[in-house]
């Protein structure tokens, strides 16, 4: 029986995932989301069948942490998944994490959940059963930000110095 690759193996779980629910409500924006628990849920047991591992790391000697009038913290995570049955097989990631609350530790705890939880999502293409976006009726139909989002888009990006140019 010849052995998948890692790329065959991160194909079968793409096809075999199904979608996440959206179970949990935000009280005070009145949306509902779904929790990382919830996409680890889903994915672990395809991980195991398919032999896969994921491993998460902090790049932080590129963290970013400020006080303004919350916390703010960004950094570079990395995600590598390794193919259990030829461990030279490898595929590693790097994407944000960026959080902000008036409590330090509460501020990486907010980077960490949302970057995993949407890299696991984007990656292994598990759709939500309910993507309706709690803006997408104020924003339905158009094709481009206007120019006063643009311009306050660029304040808050300059204000703490992330703005890309």
């Amino acid at each position: 029986m010849n052995q998948l690759n890692i790329y065959q193996k991160l194909a079968s779980i793409q096809h075999e995932i199904g979608q996440i629910k959206k179970t949990e409500l935000n009280k005070f924006q009145n949306y509902k989301y779904f929790t990382e628990y919830r996409a680890l849920v889903l994915l672990k047991p395809l991980l195991a069948k398919q032999k896969l591992t994921l491993t998460f790391s902090d790049e932080i000697e590129n963290m970013e942490f400020r006080k303004e009038e919350y916390y703010l913290v960004k950094y570079l995570k990395k995600a590598v998944l390794t193919n259990c049955e030829n461990t030279s097989e490898q595929l590693t990631f790097n994407f944000w994490a960026i959080g902000a609350n008036p409590d330090p530790a509460k501020a990486k705890g907010a980077a960490e959940t949302y970057a995993i939880k949407y890299f696991l999502t984007k990656f292994f293409l598990i759709p939500a059963s309910d993507n309706l976006d709690p803006d997408r009726e104020k924003f339905a139909g158009k094709i481009e930000p206007s120019k006063e989002d643009k311009k306050s888009a660029k304040e808050f990006l300059d204000k703490h110095g992330w703005n890309t140019k």
